[in-house]
């Protein structure tokens, strides 16, 4: 590590800075401290990644007025996230041609041992003597460890800040590398960047995640040089995720920069505006005319309509959203989109089944990733990709597992079982009951599954006939052999059931047959069935009590089905309710300390403007 040796060698502004701990921080002052002992101590002010390690705002207390000074502002809104460190605490970073040089060994560095054994280095025996500690393959280790013989580096950590080296020094020493993985280092300057790319001919991928760099607005020397000569033609691929981009006009700049791009990862920046930036340039988002992957994960996007401005990337293959508050989606407009074949929605705000439709407009869509949305929050993973699977028609993979055909035909028949159930009772369960209020609500619930009359066309042949469900008729006097296993703590052990039993069973009697052959009370049942070995599980209703009266056909049990069945889990019940209540109490508790903290600031700006009046009094005085 290299620190100040004096106060004349003082870092820059906005660059970065890491303490004998290994804190990462921002220098947003250099200068002498108002409330120090000596005001002609240099001092660095410091704003840390992590806000534990600071202890103020960047303002302190004069020791001669006893006022507030503020000799920097932080960004985070942590009271503590800023403090003064003494320039010799601090190391600024190492350039990269060192730090390669410091991790990969030299070809005609001395062996560290010659003889297979370390010099002076000595273990203890059980018996209690010193046996040589032996080192066995260094050659072979160091023939792996030259840089001339390797194409891809890492050198995450390190603290690399600036290139370092001439240039043809370091394009003698590194030009061939391909791929070069700088996570986590203390670049900061795009200028820095620039001259790394400049001296890599061959460099294809770069990862510089989770360095903060400043906004590259205008375009410093070395990047506005390659953009002006057709750009660095070999980088493919960028990783930018965590570093501290404000906007989308910061990432546009760089798209004559880099034109070979075909991925571009940003997760985790501020890119909130990107739809105004497009607006402002006819819908388009500058640039990146090459790109087929796009990582715009957790970016701050609330709309779809910040997402939409993607569409117009001809080229764009996949393109990942997750993480983003986004709580809808748009049917794709003509030529939007076009060449999508992969979309990733997890943990966004998606709240309602029509945004997962509307994505049977994106005509290439093939893979898609979505969970952890609230829109399925309340269902378990195989009923929620079940759904999934039969809403989008053309899904082939979903959350990186394959949708077999089998897999895809028995979500389908599922679903329309269910929807089919959900407009029996909207139209009154085919009852007297149903007048024209009720049909009203039986369209209404169709048109929120718009793929359902498809669906139950293509399976009407493989499927038993939807009734109305209360077990009459010729559907009622069919009779099915199933099978009904306990799953049950008290009684898995004891032997499956079989039995021939009408279609028309109601459910609430098969539990009660389960009562007596299995002894668990009704109330405690979950019942699940399963065509056959290869099919889905599906439930038996949601265990209310209109669910009991309706028939094993009417959920489309069928001959052979099994049927399983399940005790609720009283404490597992007991625990959700016990975390919803902590939850809530959890929101409360932060609404208060909200409000605390902004009690807080108010008081203290009413303490700066008073001692700010107090001070013109004294002046005009």
């Amino acid at each position: 590590m290299s620190g100040f040796s004096n106060v004349k060698e003082v870092p820059q502004l906005n660059s970065r800075c890491r303490d004998a701990d290994g804190f990462l921080g921002t220098v947003l002052y250099v200068g002498p401290v108002a409330s120090a002992k000596k005001q002609t101590e240099v001092y660095v002010g410091v704003e840390w990644d992590d806000e534990s390690r600071g202890k103020h705002d960047g303002s302190v207390i004069s020791r001669e007025t006893n006022q507030i000074v503020r000799h920097f502002k932080c960004e985070s809104s942590s009271p503590n996230a800023g403090s003064f460190v003494k320039p010799s605490k601090l190391d600024f970073g190492v350039s990269f041609a060192s730090t390669l040089g410091d991790r990969y060994v030299k070809p005609d560095a001395p062996l560290l041992a010659p003889n297979d054994k370390f010099e002076g280095c000595f273990a203890r025996t059980k018996s209690g003597r010193g046996k040589q500690v032996e080192f066995f393959g260094e050659r072979k280790i160091r023939e792996r460890q030259q840089v001339g013989d390797i194409t891809k580096v890492a050198l995450r950590g390190e603290g690399v800040s600036h290139a370092g080296a001439q240039p043809e020094e370091l394009k003698a020493q590194a030009g061939h590398l391909i791929e070069v993985d700088l996570q986590g280092n203390m670049l900061w300057e795009w200028e820095e960047v620039g001259k790394i790319i400049n001296q890599l001919e061959g460099l294809e991928a770069l990862h510089l995640n989770s360095n903060r760099l400043m906004n590259p607005v205008p375009l410093p020397p070395t990047l506005e040089r390659a953009a002006s000569t057709g750009g660095f033609t070999s980088l493919t691929r960028l990783v930018l995720n965590k570093t501290g981009i404000k906007g989308w006009e910061a990432l546009a700049i760089l798209g004559d920069v880099f034109p070979a791009l075909s991925e571009l990862y940003v997760a985790q920046n501020d890119l909130s505006d990107v739809d105004i930036v497009a607006t402002s340039s006819g819908g388009r988002v500058g640039g990146f005319s090459k790109l087929k992957l796009l990582d715009i994960s957790e970016c701050g996007l609330t709309a779809w309509s910040q997402v939409k401005v993607f569409g117009a990337m001809e080229g764009l293959e996949t393109l990942i959203v997750n993480g983003n508050e986004i709580q809808d989606t748009k049917e794709a407009e003509e030529g939007e989109f076009a060449n999508l074949k992969s979309l990733q929605l997890s943990g966004t705000k998606i709240k309602d089944w029509g945004a997962v439709d509307n994505l049977n407009s994106f005509k290439e869509l093939r893979g898609l990733r979505f969970n952890n949305c609230p829109v399925t929050s309340t269902m378990g993973a195989s009923e929620a990709r079940g759904i999934v699977i039969a809403r989008v028609e053309k899904v082939e993979f979903l959350n990186a597992s394959v949708v077999t055909t089998k897999e895809r035909g028995d979500a389908e028949k599922i679903y329309v079982r269910r929807v089919a159930r959900e407009v029996t009772m909207q139209a009154g369960g085919g009852g007297d009951g149903g007048g024209e209020e009720d049909l009203e609500k039986a369209e209404a619930v169709l048109r929120k599954h718009p793929r359902f009359k498809h669906l139950k066309e293509v399976h009407k042949a493989s499927m038993v006939p939807l009734g109305d469900g209360g077990g009459t008729g010729s559907l009622g006097q069919d009779t099915i052999n199933v099978t009904v296993q306990s799953m049950a703590a008290g009684s898995c052990t004891m032997e499956a059931i079989r039995k021939r039993v009408p279609s028309g069973l109601q459910v609430g009697r098969l539990k009660q047959m389960c009562k007596r052959a299995f002894k668990l009370d009704p109330d405690l049942q979950v019942l699940h069935f399963r065509a056959d070995k290869g099919s889905l599980m599906a439930e038996l209703g949601s265990g209310g009590e209109e669910d009991d009266e309706l028939t094993l056909a009417y959920f489309g049990v069928t001959d052979g089905s099994m049927i399983f069945m399940n005790e609720v889990d009283l404490k597992a019940k007991e625990r959700e309710r016990v975390a919803e209540e902590k939850r809530k109490l959890e929101e409360e508790g932060r609404g208060k300390e909200q409000e605390e903290e902004m009690l807080r600031m108010d008081g203290i700006k009413k303490m700066q403007i008073d001692q700010e009046r107090r001070a013109v009094g004294h002046a005009a005085k």
